[in-house]
This record gives structure tokens, C-alpha cells and sequence, in this order.
């Protein structure tokens, strides 16, 4: 086994999305998190991890865990590290993919089932300090409900106290198994971390991760090869045009600037009005 692996998994929280993907790979985990969130009358009917939802006309996004309960409700549970990534826009996103991704054509708008985002930060990142925070929509005028069955939770991990979620944020905080309080993810992080074929899981897990980034970053170093191309291209032939006009501005524009660029380079305009353009 790879010693720096082996490394890298002794630090691992099931927090971390690296850990995370692993652990809450088992049904009794996953209901651990539901029943503490939202109750032990809950009943878990499916769950899928590593959910990617295709979205053919815009971004497509993948899931921590989506689970559906027995009563038909929808929760998207999401480790959040990064503050970035816990934004309610990204929330918002995600509730909004799912809705499409779970309704069906002639679906009577009524059918559309409860769905709760649930956002579990390493940090208080609404500044609440509370350990939960549960947000819903209201009408101003009068304070009411709106009832479009939404639910969105930010749950803070850095509060941990004797409560049945404080123990949880914990649990989900700890590198060592035995630290714990919940023996459902005692038992399966000390699996990953202690066990030999834990540990081999966990090193090919992370060895298919470093080559999935290593592959990443090739492919983004190979746009950026073909993006510096194109501008190098572009300016030799601006400068022509452009004779008394400084054009480094252009080393700086993004692949949509370029796109504008390339689009509008044959068009009769002064300096001022491409630039503009270019910039719109």
C-alpha cells in the first residue's frame, strides 16, 4: 500500500468529501444522518451517493446523497468544507435540478413531492451560532408560509455538545474512529482505517482520485496551450490594425472575450468601439 496514502487517510474526517464518499457508501450510515436530522420516525426507502444530475441545457452538478424517504420526501445532503460551495445560490441550484430531475411530464403540479437541501458546514457559515438553521419562504406581508414544499438546512459542525446532532457534528469532525459517539460510523471508519482491507480500498480510492485530478489539470493545461495560442494569433494581427494602441489588455481576457474577438476581428470599427465591444 502506498505509504503517503496511508498518510493522507489517517487525517481523513467523514467531513471530507475523500472520506465521505466512502463511508456514506452504506445504508446505515446514511439513515444515521437522516434519523438525527430529521427524526427517528423517518424511514429511509433509497439513497444514491455520488448522484451526478445531467443538465443538457446548463451545469450539470453531482450530489453527496440524495435520499427518498417512504412518504415519497427528497433530501439532498451535501459535506460542505469550502464557504464558496455552501452558498444558498448553490442551494438554490440544487433543489431546482432536482425538481427537474424527479418530476415527470403530465405530473399534476400537486405530486411534486417535499424536498429538503441540507447543507452540513464546517464552519457557521450563516453566522447564526446555531447547530441548525432551517430556512423556508414566507410572504412579507403577512408572514405566512409559502408552501412550495422547498426546505433548505445549514447544519454547523463546529458547535458539538451532548446533543443527539452535537455528537453527530463530532462524529463527522473526528479522524479517530474511536473518539466516535455513533457506533454505525465508528465501526465503518475503523473499517477504512484500521482494517488491512480498509485500508487497500481506501488507497485505491485516493490513487483513483489523484488520477482523475492529475487528468483534470492536463486537460485544463491544454486549453490554456490552445487559449495562448489563439491570443498570440489574435494580436499580431490587431497590432496591424491597431498600430498606436496598447494591446496587452488582451493576454488578460477570458474564453469569451476571445470568442468575441475572433467573431468580430473582420469588422469595421475604431479601437474604441472593438474594445468596448470586446468587454460588453
Amino acid at each position: 500500500m502506498n505509504q503517503q496514502y496511508l498518510e493522507i487517510l489517517e487525517i481523513l474526517r467523514p467531513i471530507d468529501n475523500e472520506f465521505m464518499k466512502v463511508l456514506f457508501k452504506n445504508q446505515n450510515c446514511v439513515e444515521l444522518l437522516v434519523k438525527t436530522i430529521f427524526g427517528d420516525d423517518v424511514s429511509l426507502m433509497k439513497f444514491e451517493t455520488e448522484d451526478e444530475r445531467k443538465n443538457l441545457q446548463g451545469r450539470s452538478i453531482g450530489m453527496d446523497i440524495v435520499a427518498t424517504l417512504s412518504d415519497g420526501k427528497i433530501i439532498n445532503i451535501e459535506m460542505e468544507k469550502n464557504e464558496e460551495n455552501a452558498t444558498p445560490l448553490r442551494a438554490r441550484y440544487h433543489a431546482s435540478i432536482l425538481d427537474c430531475s424527479e418530476s415527470f411530464a403530465g405530473e399534476e403540479w400537486n405530486q411534486i413531492e417535499e424536498m429538503y437541501v441540507v447543507f452540513i458546514c464546517e464552519d457557521d457559515f450563516l453566522k447564526t451560532n446555531k447547530i441548525i438553521s432551517h430556512i423556508n419562504r414566507y410572504i412579507d406581508e403577512v408572514g405566512r408560509l409559502f408552501n412550495d414544499k422547498l426546505h433548505i438546512i445549514y447544519l454547523n459542525a463546529s458547535i458539538e455538545d451532548e446533543s443527539p446532532l452535537g455528537l453527530l457534528m463530532h462524529d463527522l469532525m473526528c479522524r479517530d474512529p474511536d473518539q466516535m459517539h455513533y457506533e454505525v460510523l465508528k465501526t465503518r471508519a475503523s473499517y477504512f482505517k484500521k482494517s488491512e482491507g480498509g485500508k487497500y480500498e481506501m488507497c485505491k480510492e485516493l490513487e483513483k482520485i489523484v488520477v482523475e485530478r492529475e487528468k483534470l489539470g492536463e486537460e485544463r493545461g491544454e486549453k490554456r496551450g490552445i487559449l495562448k495560442g489563439k491570443i498570440e494569433t489574435l494580436m499580431k494581427i490587431l497590432i496591424k490594425r491597431f498600430t498606436n494602441e496598447n494591446l496587452e489588455w488582451i493576454k488578460d481576457c477570458n474564453e469569451e472575450q476571445i470568442e468575441k474577438i475572433e467573431d468580430n476581428i473582420d469588422l469595421d470599427m475604431s479601437y474604441h468601439q472593438f474594445y468596448q465591444l470586446v468587454h460588453s
